[in-house]
């Protein structure tokens, strides 16, 4: 597991990843293309103007205890962590031009998911998620998508 201080602060800017991988603690994959946003312009601009997010794209607020969706197209759940990782709060499908104006406790942390995450993986409060820097095995990815679309078969 990689803290967040790992990401946010070893060594220069241009150097930290610029994505991770976010993981369940049972090492389920729950989004492999996750931008970091650990700077001021980054971290204030977000995902605004996107008008959809892929199922396995997120974004990391690096610090961030508040979100607002000013401007934003689209709904996104919401992950707020502690700085080990651990769950402090869940928002599924926060809405467009919502704001979160109190800080929430104990977050360090956010991550802005696709629609519907939370709900897919049971992430709830209390969880421990795991942010790996290491790129994803590009099989593995493939893996889970043709499981995926072999379970929507079935439906």
């Amino acid at each position: 597991m990689s803290d967040s201080s790992s990401v946010s602060s070893t060594g220069p800017r241009w150097r930290r990843p610029r994505t991770v991988s976010v993981r369940s603690a049972d090492g389920e994959l729950v989004a492999h293309d996750v931008t970091v946003a650990d700077g001021l312009g980054s971290r204030l601009v977000g995902l605004m103007g996107r008008t959809r997010l892929d199922p396995k794209e997120g974004l990391w607020l690096l610090p961030c205890n508040s979100v607002h969706m000013f401007f934003m197209r689209t709904r996104l759940d919401i992950v707020y962590l502690d700085r080990q990782q651990r769950v402090v709060l869940c928002v599924p499908e926060m809405r467009e031009w919502t704001v979160r104006l109190l800080p929430v406790r104990h977050a360090h942390s956010a991550l802005e998911l696709a629609p519907g995450t939370l709900s897919r993986h049971g992430i709830k409060d209390g969880d421990q998620l795991k942010i790996e820097t290491e790129p994803v095995i590009r099989e593995e990815v493939q893996l889970e998508m043709a499981a995926a679309g072999s379970d929507s078969l079935r439906s």
